[in-house]
């Protein structure tokens, strides 16, 4: 018999999810979410300088830079520091 098991995963309004791993867990950023989500939206965490969330990967962190450069509910200085605050923050390399 073949035993089968699930594995659900829920990310946050903010995009924000703990991946379960064989060897542990990680908290990670894995898409842009509803940036102003007061737990842990991308632009609440900039704002409030509090430790990035590390992306997912390079690929979903550049996904999320280019929806903030298509965004037209931003201001332009808001964009540009919200563009600047993802691409200092680390990502988890792809596997």
């Amino acid at each position: 018999m073949t035993e089968h098991s699930s594995q659900i995963t829920f990310v946050r309004p903010g995009g924000v999810a703990t991946k379960v791993f064989a060897d542990g867990a990680e908290t990670m950023r894995v898409c842009l979410g509803y940036l102003h989500d007061p737990d842990d939206g991308v632009l609440a965490e900039m704002n409030a300088r509090h430790e990035p969330v590390p992306w997912q990967s390079a690929k979903v962190r550049d996904e999320a830079i280019g929806a903030v450069e298509r965004r037209k509910d931003l201001d332009d200085e808001t964009r540009s520091q919200l563009v600047e605050w993802i691409v200092a923050t680390p990502y988890f390399e792809d596997a």
